[in-house]
Formats: structure tokens, C-alpha cells, sequence
């Protein structure tokens, strides 16, 4: 009788992060900069599990955690809900919520809480329906945080993935009315063809 052949398991080809696109990486000092949060914050969140790295967590001293562009977005809208009253349960929640979503679907998303309870809403009828309850309710758009993280992060150092060398971001520059229209109607843009693609 021939003996069987062991069964092969094949892993993951490639990480969510990989799978994504995700070309850079950004140190946990830029994070948190561009997330409005202290190293300390940032620190906390990691070791407590409610924000990990994506791309590289901590090994020890010495040792430096790769946030991606979704982790600093979901970094950002937790220190929304914390600054807007809402508890650490339903907060992280929400990151365990957005953590599921890929960087595109996260564009258009907006989260609604009412200081107890976490709600995604996709459209402005959800919203009204909400806020006609009688509770007292804040929207938080996640799209809105999406964007300013993007153009922020521009100006940013970051790792490149392909390489693994630390790239200088674009250099910081005054934005003037006409500049920062053109980069609003640039990103609305882009908003509308990802939209059309979708």
C-alpha cells in the first residue's frame, strides 16, 4: 500500500496590510503627532491591545513599532470618542469595529454616539433617524478624519515597505486659501471616481 503524502497547509500570502496596497509605514513618534495623541497614549493603547501596530508591534527595548495609514485613522478617531465623553468599552468597540474594514471603506464611514452606544451610519437618513430619538448624539466622520490623515502623513517621514529605509516626507509649507481649495476640490475628486469605481 503506497503511503499517503503529508497534507500541505499553505499560509497567508500576504499580510491585510500587504493585501491592502500598504506601502509605508510610520513610526510610533509620527503617529501619534499626526494622531493628536502623547507617546505615552500611544504607548498605552499598544500594550493594552486597543490600538496594535499592523505592520511591526514592539519587541522589547530598542525595538520600533510600524503603524499603517489605517492604524493612524482609527489612533485619530479614538482619541475623538475619548475627547467626546464616550466610554473606553464602546470606544473600543468601534476600533475593533473599523479594524475590520479595509482603508477604502473607512473613507466613507461615520460613526454616531450618544456618550454609551457606538453606531455606524451610512447615510444622512440614519443620522436623522438618531437624532430624532431625543438622545443627545455626535456624529463622528470617519471619512473627514481619513482625509486630513492623508494629507498630513504627506508631509511626514515615513518607512517604505518595499525598501525598508526611512523616506523624508514632503516638506512642510504655508497653505494659503487658494492652495487648500484646490486640495479640497483634489480630494472630492478622488472621493467621487472612488465612488463611481465602487
Amino acid at each position: 500500500m503506497a503511503e499517503e503524502a503529508p497534507m500541505l497547509v499553505q499560509g497567508e500570502l500576504f499580510s491585510p496590510e500587504q493585501a491592502e496596497g500598504t506601502t509605508r509605514g510610520y513610526r510610533g513618534t509620527v503617529a501619534a503627532k499626526v494622531a493628536g495623541i502623547t507617546y505615552r497614549q500611544l504607548d498605552y493603547w499598544a500594550r493594552k491591545r486597543i490600538v496594535e501596530p499592523s505592520i511591526k508591534a514592539s519587541h522589547g527595548s530598542g525595538s520600533r513599532r510600524l503603524y499603517s495609514f489605517k492604524d493612524v485613522v482609527i489612533l485619530a478617531v479614538l482619541k475623538r470618542l475619548l475627547d467626546a465623553g464616550v466610554n473606553l468599552v464602546n470606544a473600543t468597540s468601534t476600533v475593533a469595529y473599523l479594524e475590520r474594514r479595509t482603508v477604502g471603506q473607512l473613507e466613507h464611514v461615520t460613526v454616531v454616539c450618544d456618550g454609551d452606544e457606538v453606531t455606524e451610519c451610512s447615510g444622512p437618513d440614519q443620522v436623522f433617524a438618531l437624532m430624532q430619538s431625543g438622545r443627545a448624539v455626535f456624529a463622528v466622520s470617519v471619512g473627514a478624519i481619513w482625509h486630513r490623515m492623508d494629507l498630513e502623513l504627506q508631509t511626514c517621514d515615513h518607512v517604505d515597505l518595499t525598501t525598508g529605509q526611512l523616506t523624508p516626507g514632503l516638506p512642510e509649507r504655508p497653505i494659503d486659501e487658494l492652495t487648500a481649495m484646490r486640495l479640497r476640490q483634489r480630494l472630492e475628486h478622488q472621493h467621487e471616481q472612488r465612488q463611481r469605481a465602487a
